[in-house]
């Protein structure tokens, strides 16, 4: 079983040194600052979980177990945050827009007409945006306080690794100053949205020293690395970064490096030690309890944090339901509601209590959900809108071929654009499918895949990591007992987790869909919505398609087996389902424009209102649930094999620790 490290303050002697530039210690290599790794190295380590941190939440929850671990400080409660951060904005932005008055606007309209534009007051603008500012300095100064307290501690690590110490402040002070530059593009108030920090490869002050361990990359680590030298470095010459997001993550592994907590062996938000909760779970597990009161009682502070939040979400939607304040969320689009968590709920009781109850822990199961549900979900809509720019910026390349070759189409785009798409529409049906594929295949499969793969990836439990019987951890005598979890439970304790964080992740896009994206605010069709997002439980599928890969690189040991063989099994069949029904919706559309059905209208009709299916949408949905069978089965059979191995390794291992024993 794990042990946690102390939350204090690395302890370095001190005494005067001689100078400011010192050797780094030996075998390890020095970057700006005195970093042992470089501020770009954000993903270029495969098995590193911290950098998946660093960009969830904005780098809120790293930020705050940096500071814990640094300085011993526990991070604002939650409801000062969400007064800071979200309630004062928003009571900021009600105020903006009752406020407003209506004024004049210098362009005229289609007819002439001269158009009228809301203005808000301009002392009311002046305060919301120097709110913003206010924020965005606070959050600076906090980071740079980090950032300067860590490499004051490196500098006195390679002070004492020459066999000298610091006394004197005025050294560490003046060695501070002399990377005031690197603060600063590191943490800058512009950091809140884009900021451009150190250079482009971060260069090594001491090129002598060899890396300790020769990394081995995987196919997103060669992506990264192949984006950062062409684009940053060769037409930027300096290292971009979001939210400080890849100094956080240079941040994070330094502090672990420095306090020894590299194993990650606390949890984020709570700091509770492992070591604090999990002997009643491994008790669980070691007497085959099969209570689920027993198992729920068995969890960390963590989850119980999460749960009294569900909860409390929960009843201010039933009060504000009951209220009848918003007539478009009644107490009837509560039960949806409901309904749809139920559904990913009742997914989440077969896969993991009904089968795998003893191979990971409620608690786990718990942490992993709300990691698919809170952080891989805005993660994934920030990660398509910036891929969907890109594929639209081809798309419209291929566009302009099209136009330049037919200049009545494009003199009738200038004219009567709604006509002349669907013209384009009719007339260039390859320009509209290699638009979908991208749309299926690179926007939605490969960003959302490759999102639940990390999201999976940056969650520690100590349910997934070695574990020894809970009565000999306990006495001192783990070091000499063999692993009491067999590869076979390891191996489907990743696949639960795994498709907890789809389930999660599926469970908030199906309330996206229910009630951000219908086309009416009918509760026949939320509920027709919800049916037709049950039956295919797609992300679950693909997640459990991932694990075989997983399983086959971490446990089996398989090193080949990068990311890239992880999430591509998926990608295809994820890629394949959306673009489907992607195609069939353009061809059925592409049809009613010919018949002249097509509607101009942007408001729907009435007969379709409650209609989401038709006698047309058949073939489609056939097609598709042979899509998801065939999946299913890819996956029964990958798994039955992989379980094979498992049995065989397990057993080898337990002939070796007989004859270990005799």
């Amino acid at each position: 079983m794990a042990e946690t490290s102390v939350a204090v303050p690395v302890s370095i002697s001190s005494e005067p040194d001689g100078g400011l530039s010192s050797p780094a210690p030996a075998n390890r290599r020095e970057f700006r600052g005195g970093f042992s790794s470089s501020i770009c190295d954000i993903f270029r380590d495969p098995s590193r979980r911290t950098d998946c941190c660093s960009i969830a939440c904005c780098g809120v929850l790293s930020s705050d177990r940096n500071r814990y671990l640094l300085f011993g400080e526990l991070p604002p409660p939650l409801w000062r945050r969400l007064l800071m951060y979200l309630i004062i904005p928003a009571l900021f932005i009600a105020s903006l827009n009752y406020f407003a008055v209506e004024g004049n606007n210098d362009q005229q309209g289609d007819n002439g007409d001269t158009t009228t534009i809301k203005v808000s007051p301009l002392p009311l603008r002046l305060t919301f945006y120097a709110y913003l500012i206010f924020l965005g300095i606070r959050g600076m100064i906090e980071k740079r306080k980090t950032r300067t307290e860590i490499m004051t501690k490196l500098y006195r690590e390679r002070a004492e690794a020459r066999g000298e110490v610091v006394v004197d402040p005025n050294q560490v002070t003046r060695y501070i100053h002399q990377h005031r530059l690197d603060v600063i593009r590191a943490h800058s108030l512009c950091s809140c949205c884009c900021s451009c920090c150190c250079y482009a490869h971060d260069l090594t002050l001491d090129d002598n020293n060899e890396f300790e361990d020769a990394v081995e990359e995987d196919s997103c680590s060669r992506f990264w690395d192949c984006l950062s030298k062409t684009f940053w470095n060769a037409c930027c010459g300096m290292w971009c970064q979001c939210c400080s997001a890849c100094a956080i993550a240079q941040e994070e592994r330094e502090i672990e490096r420095l306090t020894g907590n590299v194993e990650h062996k606390m949890d984020y938000i709570t700091f509770e030690p492992f070591s604090e909760y999990f002997p009643a779970i491994q008790h669980l597990n070691e007497t085959q309890t099969r209570s689920f009161v027993q198992h729920a009682k068995a969890i960390s502070k963590l989850s119980v944090k999460l749960l009294k939040n569900l909860a409390a979400v929960l009843a201010i939607l039933v009060l504000f339901a009951l209220s009848d304040i918003d007539k478009n969320f009644t107490f009837a689009n509560m039960i949806v509601l409901l309904l749809t968590l139920c559904q990913a709920f009742f997914l989440e009781y077969l896969i993991w209590w009904r089968w795998n109850k003893f191979d990971i822990s409620f608690d786990s199961v718990i942490k992993f959900f709300a990691c698919g549900f809170l952080l891989t979900t805005p993660m994934a809509m920030i990660f398509e809108l910036v891929v969907s720019i890109i594929t639209g910026l081809i798309s419209m390349v291929a566009m302009i071929f099209i136009l330049v070759e037919d200049s009545e189409l494009l003199d009738k785009l200038q004219t009567d654009p709604k006509h002349a798409m669907k013209d384009l529409a009719v007339g260039h049906p390859a320009l509209f499918i290699f638009s979908l594929f991208l749309n299926a295949f690179v926007i939605a499969a490969l960003c959302e895949e490759m999102i639940k793969y990390f999201g999976y990836w940056m969650v520690v439990t100590p349910d997934l990591l070695p574990q020894k019987r809970s009565n000999d951890a306990n006495n001192g005598n783990g070091e000499n007992t063999p692993n009491t979890k067999s590869l076979r439970s390891t191996g489907s304790g990743i696949t639960v987790a795994m498709c907890s964080v789809a389930l999660g992740f599926a469970c908030c896009e199906n309330l996206l869909y229910v009630f951000g994206y219908t086309p009416s605010q009918s509760l026949g069709v939320e509920i027709q919505t919800l049916i037709a997002r049950s039956i295919f439980p797609v992300h679950p599928l693909c997640a459990a398609i991932q694990s075989i890969g997983v399983c086959r690189r971490d446990l089996e040991g398989q090193r080949g087996v990068g990311i890239g063989r992880i999430i591509s099994p998926a990608i295809l069949l994820h890629g394949s389902f959306d673009f489907v029904l992607m195609v069939a919706a353009y061809l059925q559309q592409v049809q009613k424009i010919k018949e002249g059905n097509d509607d101009d209208s942007d408001i729907p009709k009435e007969d379709d209102s409650d209609a989401v299916m038709s006698e047309e949408d058949i073939p489609t949905l056939v097609f598709s649930f042979g899509m998801v069978l065939v999946g299913y089965i890819y996956y029964v059979w990958q798994s039955r094999a992989q379980t094979k191995r498992f049995t065989a390794m397990d057993r080898t291992a337990a002939v070796d620790e007989s004859s270990m024993l005799v």
